[in-house]
């Protein structure tokens, strides 16, 4: 992998003057558009799926290897067993950014250990700072499940928008929303708190409803986030 030179003469990253954007809760990024070279995080997403009555737990590690490009690394599990691997690769495009807009890309692909299925996610990732209170981070994208066999393309979506109330509490609206052929859409509505309860620590929790097609489910969400 070719890893561009975003880093001025001065040793400081070309992203300096973008917004720094709160990231949506349940569909997280691999750190915030524009992070610094080695920032990195480790978080873990709880979930209690009520459609499947399942217990949901991913736990992750996201790291910068250079300005505005991370990876990350995840093991989504439910009810306590390994259910999938994850690798994710983010970048944050140097062309059009401005003090309040960001853009980049994201992919991940996941394969599921039990039915043996692979998933390849590719999103473009824009962002928008209205104010020093609201903000908005949108994403839009493909997914590709199991190509090589019997395979076919989901459209995803996720769309949140930000109130900084304080620097230490964030409240958003998170939907996300995934169009699949032959099967009933999901939406996922999602208010949420983010809260820094300490230099390195943050807490963001949420109560929400899913659709799958006319079925309604609630959904409650909490992650736990370490950032360094």
């Amino acid at each position: 992998m070719v890893v561009p030179n975003i880093v001025d003469a001065s040793g400081r990253s070309k992203f300096h003057n973008s917004p720094r954007l709160p990231e949506p809760m349940v569909f997280d990024l691999v750190l915030p558009l524009g992070a610094k070279k080695n920032e990195f995080e480790l978080n873990t997403l709880f979930q209690y799926d009520s459609e499947h009555k399942a217990a949901l737990i991913n736990p992750e590690f996201e790291y910068a290897y250079t300005d505005g490009y991370g990876i990350e690394f995840e093991l989504p599990t439910e009810n306590l067993s390994v259910d999938a691997y994850k690798l994710a690769l983010q970048g944050t495009f140097n062309f059009l950014n401005t003090n309040k807009f960001i853009h980049g890309w994201q992919y991940y692909g996941e394969y599921h250990r039990h039915n043996k299925e692979l998933e390849n996610n590719l999103l473009y990732i824009a962002g928008y700072q209205f104010n020093e209170k609201w903000d908005t981070l949108n994403m839009v994208g493909i997914r590709f499940t199991d190509v090589q066999s019997e395979g076919h393309v989901e459209e995803l979506v996720n769309s949140s928008l930000f109130y900084s109330y304080s620097s230490n509490l964030i409240m958003g609206l998170e939907v996300n929303w995934e169009s699949r052929p032959n099967r009933p859409d999901i939406t996922l509505v999602m208010p949420q708190l983010h809260v820094q309860v300490a230099k390195h620590a943050k807490i963001q929790a949420g109560f929400g409803m899913k659709q799958v097609g006319r079925e309604t489910f609630p959904h409650v969400a909490t992650r736990i986030i370490f950032g360094f």
